[in-house]
């Protein structure tokens, strides 16, 4: 129990994951098309699903780092820092380019069930297409910030898991 209280940086990847778990139930990007609206939870979708994962696996690696004693804190909070960056790059993608995320989501979607329209083409080029004639846009939602806050947690969690701390007397 004492090893819970003495690294607070262990509880940030902890908190960061969770919080970016929970991130994937709100809406993520909004699409538009014509006058209609789409608003698309992250977990509705293959790529917001692989988020879904990384963020649980964060926490999964708060605790591993907390528990750890000598050296394995230190390939825990590598791994973290690994995950919670590619969360971090996921939700910054979707704020500069919302297009391009909703087009990834859709060709992930198209990948992972093996459907295309055209033999030429996947899901995702018909997408990307839309966006760039201005059919479809795409627009940031309140869970990509929340995500992004998570995975900023989650990562600056992992990076001051690597101070030292001085072993626990039992």
């Amino acid at each position: 129990m004492e090893r819970l209280k003495r690294n607070p940086a262990g509880w940030g990847l902890m908190l960061g994951g969770a919080i970016v778990a929970a991130s994937t139930l709100f809406t993520w990007l909004v699409v538009e098309a014509g006058g209609s609206e789409s608003r698309v939870r992250a977990i509705e979708a293959v790529t917001g699903q692989t988020i879904l994962f990384l963020g649980v696996l964060a926490l999964v690696l708060g605790v591993l780092v907390t528990l750890s004693l000598g050296r394995g804190k230190y390939v825990w909070a590598t791994l973290g820092v690994l995950v919670s960056a590619i969360v971090v790059a996921a939700a910054i993608w979707g704020i500069v380019d919302a297009d391009g995320l909703a087009a990834r989501f859709a060709d992930a979607e198209a990948f992972s069930t093996m459907v295309t329209f055209t033999p030429d083409s996947s899901r995702g080029d018909v997408v990307s297409e839309a966006f760039d004639q201005g059919a479809l846009s795409a627009r940031a939602a309140i869970g990509l910030f929340i995500g992004l806050a998570g995975g900023v947690l989650a990562l600056l969690g992992a990076l001051f898991s690597y101070r030292f701390t001085p072993p626990v007397a039992d």
